[in-house]
C-alpha cells in the first residue's frame, strides 16, 4: 500500500483468521521506517466494528513497517511513503475514460493504481514517481556494486560515527555506484525515481488502469489469443506475455518500451 508524502498517513486493518473476523482488545501500532532502530510513530488503534484505525501523521518519504498488536494477536504490514503517484484520481474520473465514482469508487481506483505501477515499474525496471529506498551495507556487497535501482538522485549513508552522510555518486550508463562507503556504515538511504511523471507514462497508465479495473466485464475470454466475429474474419490479439508484449495493449507496451533498457546496453554501457 502506497501513501503520498506530505499527507497525513491513516492506516486501517481487520484481523482475519481466514474469513473470520476477529476482535481483539487494546490494540496498538508501531510504524518503524526501514533503517530505523525505533518507531516513527506509535499509539493505540482505535475499533468500528472489525476495522481498526491509526493515524500515524506525516511520514517522511520511504518503507515502513507496521504492526497492529495485541496479547492474543498481531499482524504485520508493509507500507510505503511515495513522492507522487502516476496520475491523480480526478484524472481518472474523466468522461473520456467513463469511470464514475458510483460504479469506481476512490478505495478500488486506489487499489487498482498501485497494480498499474507495480507492474510498470517491473516491465521498465524504472520508477516513475520519487522513492526512497533503504539498503543494508552487508546487501552491497563491494563498494563497486552497482546499487539495486535506477535513476538514482542520491545516497545517505547511516549508522556512521557522524552520523547521515551525503555519498559520492559515480554512474555507468543508467546505473549508479558509491565508491566507497565511510567507516561504521550501517545501510544506506537511496533516493531514485522520476522527480516528475512522464507525461506519455501517465497516459498510458490512465489506459492500462481502465483495463485492468473493467477487464471482468469484457466480452472477450481473458484466455483467448484470437477471435472470430460473427460476420467473418479472424483477429489475432495482443497478448501479455506473448510475441513481445507486457501488457497486451500495444499503445501502452510501445511506450513502456521505450523507457527499458536493452540487455546488451545494460551489459556494456
Amino acid at each position: 500500500m502506497r501513501f503520498l508524502s506530505g499527507r497525513a498517513v491513516t492506516l486501517t486493518h481487520t484481523f482475519l483468521d481466514d474469513e473470520d473476523a476477529l476482535t481483539p482488545d487494546d490494540v496498538t501500532v508501531t510504524v518503524t521506517r526501514d533503517g530505523a532502530s525505533t518507531p516513527t510513530a506509535e499509539g493505540p488503534a482505535t475499533r468500528d466494528g472489525t476495522v481498526y484505525t491509526f493515524s500515524a501523521g506525516l511520514l517522511p518519504q520511504g518503507v515502513y513497517t507496521v504492526r497492529f498488536s495485541s496479547s492474543a494477536v498481531t499482524d504485520t504490514l508493509r507500507i510505503e511513503v511515495v513522492g507522487g503517484f502516476l496520475f491523480g484520481i480526478p484524472e481518472v474520473r474523466k468522461p473520456a475514460l467513463e469511470l464514475p465514482a458510483t460504479r469506481y469508487p476512490a478505495a478500488e481506483v486506489r487499489q487498482a493504481r498501485d497494480v498499474v505501477e507495480r507492474e510498470f515499474e517491473r516491465i521498465t525496471g524504472r520508477s516513475f514517481t520519487p522513492r526512497t529506498l533503504y539498503v543494508e551495507a552487508s546487501d552491497l556487497g563491494g563498494c563497486t556494486d552497482l546499487l539495486p535501482v535506477r535513476d538514482v538522485r542520491s545516497v545517505v549513508a547511516l549508522g556512521t560515527p557522524d552520523g547521515p552522510v551525503s555519498l559520492t555518486l559515480d554512474r555507468v550508463g543508467p546505473f549508479a555506484y558509491v565508491p566507497e562507503l565511510p567507516h561504521g556504515t550501517a545501510g544506506v538511504e537511496i533516493e531514485y525515481g522520476f522527480t516528475e511523471v512522464p507525461e506519455d507514462i501517465r497516459r498510458v497508465g490512465l489506459v492500462r488502469l481502465r483495463w485492468v479495473l473493467t477487464e471482468d466485464r469484457s466480452a472477450i475470454p481473458d484466455r483467448a489469443t484470437s477471435y472470430q466475429p460473427v460476420d467473418g474474419g479472424t483477429y489475432t490479439l495482443a497478448t501479455a506475455g506473448r510475441a513481445g508484449y507486457h501488457t497486451g495493449i500495444p499503445d501502452v507496451d510501445a511506450v513502456l518500451d521505450d523507457y527499458t533498457f536493452d540487455v546488451v546496453d545494460s551489459v556494456f554501457l
